[in-house]
């Protein structure tokens, strides 16, 4: 095996060799998410510039290496064996552009840039822009539909695509752009004046969220109808439920939070306990939100 995955790297390393960024073998996943859990990637490659990620994609699809594009690792939970091809992270394309009205963003630009410049709904939210907008991130004050005007993306054949907010079809915590698998580039968004004040967010974020320890953020999809998924499973008994080092929040139970050395395979184990639990007192299947990437 480990001579297969030095060739699978010496294949990725030579198709990248002439493009603009850095790349290293063997680099673990868990420094590059909020959640600090999961295993080596084959490849990991931050491109300089958006031509050189739209370059590595379509090399990658030609060759057939797996591949995926990461932000900020918010909302992601890779698996303790890792990913078998490369990472495609977009922390150096970070570019923001504003005028009066409209803020121009690349997808590897921190949420926390776009809330000073007027988005205060998004205050708190960790990861970048593009997982955001794949993910329609938001707060109960709003989500990123609210101020979206266009994305670019990569479609299924690597081809560059321009689309309008309708096109994208967010909705709750969701979009066409997360069920078809493209990455974005780059986005525009609306800027208001009157936009809800990012101290308040904030505020109520750090009374209601867990801080002091690693996590992905919200695990389970609110149900369309009934009760939010932090209540059921706090009804259920489930707060400061624990697999190894896999812990279900003590103050807000739709967190699950990586005491220490948490393993993928403890927050699998914890996630469907919660599952059967709350299926068991209330009759309810939680959908996840987080993103498990399960490469084939």
């Amino acid at each position: 095996m480990a001579a297969i995955a030095q060739d699978l790297a010496g294949t990725v390393l030579r198709g990248l060799k002439d493009l603009p960024g850095r790349a290293a073998i063997g680099e673990p996943l868990a420094r590059h998410t909020t959640f600090r859990i999961g295993g080596n990637a084959e490849v990991m490659y931050w491109p300089t510039q958006p031509g050189a990620l739209v370059e590595a994609v379509q090399w990658a699809q030609q060759v057939g290496v797996p591949w995926m594009v990461l932000g900020g690792g918010s909302n992601v939970l890779f698996l303790d064996r890792g990913f078998p091809g490369i990472v495609i992270s977009t922390r150096r394309l970070r570019a923001v552009e504003v005028d009066r009205t409209e803020l121009r963003a690349q997808a590897g630009a921190p949420l926390a840039r776009l809330v000073r410049y007027g988005m205060g709904a998004l205050a708190g939210i960790p990861g970048s822009v593009g997982g955001a907008v794949v993910m329609n991130a938001g707060t109960r004050h709003g989500s990123m539909a609210a101020y979206l005007c266009w994305v670019k993306a990569l479609d299924g054949r690597g081809r560059l695509r321009t689309l309008g907010p309708a096109e994208c079809e967010l909705s709750y915590r969701d979009s066409a752009l997360r069920r078809l698998g493209w990455p974005v580039l780059s986005a525009g968004f609306r800027l208001s004046q009157r936009d809800v004040e990012p101290q308040r967010v904030l505020q109520e974020r750090r009374s209601s969220q867990p801080m002091g320890f690693p996590s992905a953020g919200c695990v389970f999809r609110n149900p369309t109808d009934g009760p939010a998924a932090g209540w059921l499973i706090e009804q259920a008994g489930m707060k400061g439920y624990r697999v190894g080092d896999a812990v279900v929040s003590e103050l807000h139970a739709n967190f699950i939070c990586n005491a220490g050395r948490a393993r993928a395979s403890d927050v699998l184990a914890l996630i469907e306990r919660v599952r059967c639990r709350v299926q068991q007192r209330f009759g309810v299947w939680l959908g996840l939100e987080l993103d498990v990437v399960t490469p084939l």
